[in-house]
């Protein structure tokens, strides 16, 4: 009778197990995005910072430390951009996919190399304030703004999955193939999408978008600013504007993040149509469907560009 009864509790702690959750949490929404993509049917990832909020400057709460502290699965892009998260993660033995550290991943740079035909607007001080290239080296974080790379962290997050979580390993695979080719159906559509666009003269306030103008060879002529946070004196105000006035522009493309009474300031009353594009999927609902969704919703910008042109 009690092997019978230990028996039986066994199997039903071993149910258990089998159908507890695996807990995924992304640092980001547009890992979160990539995620949902990969657990559609089996859990739903969290997410660390709000949409709202910029990830750079974030400060931990203790509801933040709660949701690392049960996470199975930690999704990061790296300390190059939440340097808030590595002390932390270094105490823990939870498991982790460091995006940046990942085999293949496209990476570049937020400055500009040798290579680079387009400029960035920092002047300094004396007659030659203006035009000038940045040489750079610190990392892009935008990396989730390519396909194929968010199919490199798609395919990282199911490694660690099926082995975290053998019973939905073929789920998750197959959640993997469907979107692979979703991201392949994308991919065509949008490089069909944008090819009228890749000779338009736009400018881009920060360059937060290289990752995808890349993929679909797309090319901004100008940069306003070196980066999103920080404010622009006088010179470089007046040094925009002066740039427009040499260079018409299309349109200034502006991330959704950008405080819009620094984007006023720069541009006074220069007559420059500002569209603005959403790189972090704010405005959406994560879902199995939603890194789509944010890739489609970000070619519209562009594409909104060329349409003020005519």
């Amino acid at each position: 009778m009690l092997r019978t009864i230990l028996a039986v509790s066994l199997t039903l702690m071993l149910s258990h197990v089998a159908a507890a959750q695996v807990t995924v949490v992304t640092s980001i929404k547009p890992l979160q995005l990539i995620a949902h993509a990969v657990t559609d049917g089996v859990s739903e990832p969290a997410v660390l910072i709000p949409a709202n909020q910029s990830y750079h400057h974030f400060v931990m709460k203790p509801s933040t430390v709660r949701a690392i502290s049960t996470a199975n699965l930690l999704v990061w892009v790296g300390p190059e951009l939440e340097t808030w998260l590595a002390d932390t993660l270094a105490e823990r033995d939870t498991e982790t996919v460091e995006v940046l550290a990942l085999p293949g991943l496209k990476v570049h740079h937020a400055g500009y190399d040798d290579h680079d035909d387009v400029e960035i607007l920092i002047p300094q001080q004396g007659d030659h304030a203006g035009h000038q290239h940045k040489h750079g080296h610190s990392i892009d974080p935008h990396i989730w703004l390519d396909t194929d790379n968010a199919l490199l962290i798609a395919q990282a997050m199911v490694s660690k999955l099926s082995a975290l979580d053998p019973v939905n390993a073929g789920r998750y695979q197959d959640n993997l193939a469907s979107f692979s080719q979703q991201l392949i159906s994308l991919r065509d559509r949008l490089q069909a999408d944008l090819m009228p666009l890749q000779n338009t003269d736009y400018a881009v306030y920060h360059n937060a978008f290289q990752y995808f103008e890349r993929q679909f060879n797309l090319s901004h002529q100008l940069v306003f600013v070196e980066s999103e946070e920080l404010q622009p004196g006088v010179r470089h105000m007046l040094a925009v504007r002066r740039a427009i006035e040499e260079r018409p522009l299309t349109c200034v493309l502006e991330d959704v993040t950008a405080q819009a009474s620094t984007v006023n300031t720069l541009l006074g009353n220069q007559p420059v149509n500002r569209i603005q594009a959403d790189t972090t999927g704010q405005a959406l609902t994560s879902g199995p469907q939603a890194y789509v969704n944010l890739m489609e919703n970000l070619a519209n910008a562009f594409k909104r560009c060329q349409v003020s042109s005519n």
